[in-house]
């Protein structure tokens, strides 16, 4: 009986290549891989060494909008964590005075309203986010008097997000609807991610590799404990439904740490649909940081994030109940998403469409597994260029 089937069999003359051992992880099935799958993976953390064919890959596990957090939320949210939800908004728009309404003036009006947003001022106090510190990068090249500093000290970090979405609940460590992003991204193959990093000389210093992203199709192995994940598992490449996830950018590695020139679009599957697969998270100009292991990564991934794109994922796809756990107004992220936008003007209006952001990413080392098929068909090429259609609609960052 055959390992691999159709399309998606092995090289077979490359497995039969592979050291015993290997071909017996491979052969033992997925548990077997997550326990002696990275033994040829095997280096000191920090040693100047090459990986194994000058390639390193590493699967995403976690993945969330970077915000600043401090315990007592005093430095970030002076004036506390947001309180006015979907609920209360609805009781602010709508208050019980006498006056009599239809059922099309308020619960449909407000429904309408979370699907075709506006910009119109609104007296509702929003708390925003504030203080020094927020993690990111320094996406235009300037330190001006608005930016952040970044946790490692950092000057100059651009990141607006954190102040439309630090103080709302939801976007903060232990909230009901993260619980449920992480573990839906966790479980379902539909929303996985990687990076192979190439031409690698040294995982500590290496001024020329390239880091190309893909979406895998296998699920996350465990370690022996179960709680977290294991090093050296095997991902196959979603080459023909996962086109518009593939992306490349040069990049370089200085004491350990990888960070890459821009990308035009970066996109990445994800799971923000109220448990509902499909949904993409599009960021512009996204660039890597991150400090790199023989066995995980971890860093952000900063950028432009879609204004309309974020909106539809972390709002209007959310039911209300959901975004009244910690007190996420629609509507009035949305203007404020607007207020603080700053890329990527629209040609005809001028407003920006885009938001300085960032993600905080952590991944585990994994084992990239290529068919004869996909070999020839791919060779390694950059695809980015296949966003130029969906970019040409708005401008340049300011």
């Amino acid at each position: 009986m055959p390992l691999f089937n159709s399309e998606d069999d092995m090289n077979t003359q490359s497995l039969k290549s592979r050291k015993p051992s290997t071909r017996l992880c491979l052969m033992a099935g997925a548990a077997a891989i997550a326990l002696c799958g990275s033994g040829s993976f095997v280096r000191a953390e920090g040693s100047d060494t090459a990986p194994p064919n000058r390639s390193i890959a590493y699967t995403f596990y976690d993945l969330r909008w970077a915000i600043h957090e401090t315990k007592d939320t005093k430095e970030e949210c002076p004036d506390g964590l947001a309180i006015v939800g979907p609920r209360e908004y609805f009781k602010l728009k709508f208050p019980e005075d006498g006056t009599k309404r239809t059922q099309k003036e308020t619960e449909l009006a407000m429904e309408g309203e979370v699907f075709w947003p506006n910009t119109d001022p609104d007296t509702t106090h929003f708390r925003l986010a504030g203080g020094k510190t927020a993690p990111g990068l320094n996406l235009d090249g300037k330190t001006k008097p608005t930016d952040f500093t970044s946790p490692d000290g950092k000057p100059g970090v651009d990141n607006e997000l954190f102040r439309v979405i630090g103080c709302i609940g939801n976007y903060r460590s232990g909230a009901v609807i993260l619980t449920y992003d992480m573990q839906h991204y966790k479980q379902s193959t539909s929303v996985r991610s990687l990076i192979e990093v190439t031409d690698v000389d040294s995982l500590v210093n290496d001024d020329d590799v390239t880091v190309t992203t893909y979406r895998g199709r296998d699920i996350l192995q465990v370690d022996a404990s179960a709680n977290s994940f294991a090093p050296g598992a095997s991902q196959r490449l979603d080459l023909r439904w996962g086109k518009e996830f593939i992306s490349q950018a040069k990049g370089k590695i200085v004491n350990g740490v990888l960070s890459t020139e821009p990308i035009k679009e970066l996109r990445i599957p994800d799971e923000s649909l109220a448990f509902i697969s499909g949904s993409v998270e599009r960021m512009r100009d996204a660039r890597f940081e991150l400090k790199l292991t023989p066995d995980s990564a971890e860093g952000v991934i900063a950028g432009y994030a879609d204004l309309e794109t974020f909106y539809a994922n972390r709002a209007r796809n959310w039911s209300s109940h959901h975004l009244s756990y910690a007190s996420q107004t629609q509507q009035l992220v949305y203007k404020q998403l607007r207020k603080f936008a700053d890329a990527y003007p629209d040609p005809k209006t001028g407003e920006n469409t885009a938001i300085s952001s960032a993600f905080k990413v952590k991944m585990i080392e994994t084992r990239i597994l290529r068919s004869e098929k996909e070999v020839a068909e791919t060779k390694g090429e950059p695809s980015s260029s296949q966003f130029a259609s969906d970019s040409s609609r708005a401008g340049s960052p300011k």
